[in-house]
């Protein structure tokens, strides 16, 4: 498309709104796409979002994965430290999993 972008980056704002106000105007993404030399599917995102929140930023990059441990987990973990400090991680999530199987045949 010949922009000067990065890839797997936001688009800047002032671009953004720009797509917004061609759109607005009835200018079709296709042209829009081809003037501001940025994808068919970046023009179709922005605009989308845009009719579902009415903001043109960009979504979040990356961020922290949620925590996925539950409290008796976490113990067992704390557990496992203590009468083994120096056991590794891999250790410690194999011993989790033969215990979560094991419980899980009793359950039945």
């Amino acid at each position: 498309l010949g922009g000067v972008f990065i890839n797997g980056r936001p688009l800047p704002n002032h671009i953004r709104l720009k797509i917004v106000e061609m759109a607005a105007s009835g200018v079709r993404p296709c042209v829009i796409s081809r003037q501001l030399r940025v994808s068919h599917g970046c023009v179709s995102k922005i605009l989308n979002r845009y009719q579902e929140t009415g903001s043109i930023r960009p979504g979040v990059i990356g961020g922290s994965k949620p925590k996925v441990a539950t409290p008796e987990v976490e113990a067992r973990i704390e557990e496992m430290k203590k009468m083994n400090p120096g056991i590794f991680s891999w250790e410690i999530r194999e011993k989790l999993i033969k215990f979560s199987k094991g419980s899980s045949d009793q359950a039945v």
